[in-house]
């Protein structure tokens, strides 16, 4: 089963596009340094800028990154968006 694809298209006007989809992504895959350099790769290449990759791109995390698990039972009744904002 594949976890990553890209496709080339044209469009019913004539011009191409680039896509790239994963079925990764979840909060807790993107501490990983190389779904992060995957992404970033996958960007690149979409733009038609493939020959700019660099061989060893920053995909370091800017401030602090704290992801959540997910799963099941984990809904908690009354919560909002709003009681995770920084304050």
């Amino acid at each position: 089963m594949p976890v990553a694809w890209i496709r080339e298209y044209r469009g019913d006007n004539g011009e191409s596009g680039r896509v790239f989809a994963t079925t990764m992504g979840a909060s807790i895959d993107l501490e990983s340094e190389d779904l992060r350099r995957l992404v970033i790769n996958a960007a690149f290449w979409c733009v038609g800028m493939e020959n700019k990759i660099p061989e060893r791109a920053d995909v370091g995390v800017i401030g602090e990154y704290k992801p959540t698990m997910f799963g099941y039972d984990l809904f908690k009744e009354g919560v909002s968006p709003a009681d995770y904002e920084l304050r």
